[in-house]
């Protein structure tokens, strides 16, 4: 399994031909809905670093089966991520090791010292994913849709 970041130009192209990237085999449920993919095009204008702003799709051999990415410019040095394995592709452990190998990525840029999941209750799978990856809950909050969703964060391994 490996990440691979797409271009703008290859955000752009997935917007407007929603499943098709030229030599890349989407397969269904792979792709997040278009908004997801608007906020990352939103972020490149507002300069955000790309690293942080465009998404990153997961691949296993030769077919993506997911993408996972950055929700938000590091505000106070966090930062929210988001993730999504299709249907076909889940229950295998590879949404775990794709955050954790996002959680790297932003640690890793010097803007991040703590990255975030909002998460409904009820979605065990995702829970399972930040367990796994040490992130530790803080609190219930409520989203700008009046979701209630549980807050689990991880920080930067402190270097000795």
């Amino acid at each position: 399994m490996k990440l691979i970041q797409l271009s703008e130009t290859q955000l752009a192209r997935l917007i407007l031909c929603r499943g098709e990237l030229n030599d890349l085999v989407l397969i269904e449920g792979s792709i997040p809905p278009e908004h997801v993919l608007q906020r990352s095009m939103k972020l490149m204008s507002h300069r955000v670093n790309s690293i942080l702003a465009l998404p990153y799709l997961i691949q296993n051999n030769s077919k993506i089966i997911g993408c996972c990415g950055f929700k938000s410019s590091p505000n106070n040095s966090r930062i929210e991520i988001g993730y999504n394995v299709a249907p076909s592709a889940r229950g295998l452990g590879t949404a775990t090791l794709a955050v954790k190998r996002l959680c790297k990525i932003a640690f890793d840029s010097g803007e991040v010292v703590t990255v975030v999941a909002l998460i409904a209750p009820e979605n065990r799978a995702s829970l399972k994913v930040v367990q796994k990856n040490n992130f530790s809950y803080l609190e219930l909050v409520i989203d700008e849709e009046g979701e209630q969703l549980a807050c689990w964060a991880l920080n930067k391994p402190i270097c000795k």
